[in-house]
């Protein structure tokens, strides 16, 4: 009973230290991507193919407006292409990477070395606007070449007035937050909506365990982001995230720490079929202690998130995001206070 008590209380410091006051999430840029790349007028999905030839393709500064760049007056679609050196990533560190694409008017999809690594807002004919959306997106190592060259190809349509990359950080960057942890989670989630119970019906019961809807259909979203932002504008209800994932071997014995960054507004976590947490507060950081027998270290484990949202921004909106030893914790959470 004692060890539980201490267990509730620390709990509860840790849930105060992280919220509050606590600042922003610490991102830095280690490669700038501003200044002129690729672009044409139109739509065509070979174009985020890593081989395609775009040397006749026109150049264009970004970030700014199609308009300001000579395409006044065009609305629909365009894609944009820039590389990289991944060795430049390699000789500054940092990993895990994620690409800041600024804002973009009206929606995009990005795709690196031709895989999707991130999309915002809805293309026709269910089109929603995600303008006022920063990107950032999570780049998967496995899709990253440190070796070489790399490519970067961004589709966009735009439905009216200013269109394109328009502003904001575009670049590579690293975020400190993220030190320490074991497992990074950051990056695209499978995600199905669960309901459709709006702020003026009846409201999911918190005190009952949530299952996925046994015919869901999943499909890619950014962890972490609102989903407003991802193609579920008018969404005010419950829904459902997944994750699979490899636990290295080297934690096998090891209590972990799950770090699921802040959720709008009430979250269950399963990890392997078992709740390991839950918290109905936007603004609380998202800690939950697993044991090591919850955890298949060396093989692959699902972790499953219900949240519910009645009104306004939902989801998991800000990191950090992963999994980190509980031995190194309580040192982490200094540093990250400082």
């Amino acid at each position: 009973m004692k060890k539980r008590v201490c267990i509730y209380f620390a709990a509860i410091a840790i849930a105060t230290a992280f919220s509050g006051n606590a600042r922003a999430e610490r991102w830095r840029m280690i490669l700038d991507l501003e200044g002129r790349w690729k672009f044409t007028i139109g739509d065509n999905r070979k174009w985020a193919s890593p081989n395609y030839p775009d040397n006749d393709w026109e150049s264009i500064d970004v970030p700014s407006t199609w308009e300001d760049e000579g395409f006044n007056g065009y609305n629909g679609y365009a894609w944009y292409r820039t590389s990289f050196d991944g060795a430049d990533l390699k000789s500054k560190g940092g990993m895990p990477f994620n690409l800041f694409m600024g804002y973009i008017d009206d929606v995009d999809e990005v795709f690196l070395n031709g895989h999707k690594i991130g999309a915002s807002g809805s293309f026709p004919p269910h089109y929603h606007t995600a303008y006022n959306a920063m990107r950032n997106y999570s780049i998967p190592n496995e899709y990253l070449n440190l070796q070489g060259k790399n490519v970067i190809a961004v589709r966009v349509y735009d439905s009216e007035v200013k269109g394109g990359i328009v502003s904001g950080d575009v670049g590579i960057f690293t975020n400190d937050d993220d030190n320490g942890l074991a497992v990074n989670l950051r990056g695209l989630w499978d995600f199905t909506l669960a309901d459709r119970k709006f702020p003026s019906g009846p409201r999911v019961d918190y005190s009952e365990k949530h299952t996925p809807p046994e015919k869901a259909v999943w499909a890619k979203i950014s962890v972490p982001g609102q989903w407003e932002h991802q193609g579920y504008p008018n969404h005010d209800g419950s829904a459902w995230y997944r994750k699979q994932f490899v636990v290295p071997k080297e934690l096998k014995g090891e209590d972990l720490v799950l770090m699921l960054g802040k959720i709008d507004d009430f979250d269950q976590t399963y990890l392997n079929g078992k709740l390991v947490g839950s918290t109905n507060q936007h603004d609380k950081f998202r800690i939950y202690y697993i044991s090591s027998e919850a955890v298949n270290a060396g093989a692959m484990n699902l972790l499953l998130v219900f949240v519910d949202d009645p009104q306004g921004a939902g989801g998991i909106w800000e990191g950090p995001i992963g999994i980190m030893k509980q031995t190194e914790f309580t040192r982490y959470l200094r540093w990250r206070q400082r």
